[in-house]
């Protein structure tokens, strides 16, 4: 995280907390949380701590100042830019993209289709990964333009390597990416916080079914990209597109080819299957004409 990109959402003594803390360990953190009554906690590489009155860590939350529910208040206020009912879909969907891409998560009583009586709040840095997608950029788009599944479980790095094609893509193709929640684009105000690509229109807040055939429909792009599909309706989107001469790049909640097929997945739909296990080891890659034989 940087600080100076976070740290005005603070008030009270959270706020003074976290501008003493030194802009090098303010970069390590990857989360802030904040909880009624409790003290601020920060996610860290390997371990939860917590943050002392003069901005150091430490992991016995007793010595932490708590943080107010003035400073929760205060805080969220600044998150939606002091305009609470302009952000009514964010707030009912569970957070808020702030400027530089990160989100902040919302917990509190849902009602009346929003959140109300907010008692935490989760400040998660963004986490762009420039480049990880070289390899296997390398093996599906080295010929040229095609459609793509990667299917991996939550963690494995779908989304992480999603956007960083994205990026790639989008230098090159009209490309419409379909960011229903935020996490490839990560828009802020209309703008893209994250490199998505110079070529590359995000359709931003749209359900996948409504995006892709709007994008299909008005922006003419040569692929359009969108995280986790799944439900029968995605699918149908994606055949029209397909149907329609657009390419499809797109990731799913599967561990295996055996679960694609149990999702009833047609793997000759898209062509070229990528396979995560985990996040930062190389893919298995299944192209549609010899599916079973890994590269």
């Amino acid at each position: 995280m940087k600080k100076n990109e976070l740290v005005h959402y603070f008030g009270g003594e959270t706020g003074k907390a976290l501008r003493k803390i030194s802009d090098a360990s303010f970069e390590e953190i990857r989360e802030i949380r904040l909880r009624t009554d409790r003290p601020a906690a920060v996610t860290l590489k390997d371990s939860i701590r917590y943050i002392t009155a003069d901005g150091n860590f430490t992991y016995a939350s007793e010595t932490a100042p708590n943080v107010s529910s003035e400073d929760i208040k205060r805080t969220f206020e600044a998150v939606c830019q002091y305009s609470i009912h302009s952000f009514q879909k964010e707030i009912a969907e569970g957070f808020v993209t702030v400027k530089g891409g990160h989100r902040v998560g919302i917990c509190g009583t849902f009602s009346g289709g929003t959140v109300k009586n907010i008692g935490s709040l989760n400040f998660r840095a963004a986490k762009e990964v420039i480049g990880c997608s070289d390899e296997l950029f390398g093996k599906i788009f080295g010929k040229g333009l095609c459609s793509l599944l990667i299917a991996g479980a939550p963690g494995s790095g779908k989304t992480t390597i999603l956007r960083d094609i994205s990026r790639r893509l989008g230098k090159y193709y009209r490309t419409a990416l379909i960011d229903e929640r935020g996490e490839l684009a990560a828009v802020w105000n209309g703008i893209p916080q994250n490199d998505v690509g110079v070529n590359t229109d995000v359709f931003d807040g749209y359900d996948k079914p409504t995006g892709i055939m709007t994008a299909v429909r008005v922006m003419s792009p040569q692929i359009v990209i969108c995280d986790e599909i799944g439900s029968g309706d995605d699918m149908e989107a994606v055949r029209t597109a397909l149907q329609s001469g657009v390419r499809v790049a797109a990731s799913i909640h599967a561990s295996s080819l055996d679960e694609l097929g149990r999702k009833g997945i047609d793997p000759d739909m898209f062509g070229n299957i990528a396979v995560l296990s985990d996040a930062g080891t190389p893919p298995k890659i299944y192209i549609s004409e010899r599916i079973g034989k890994n590269d």
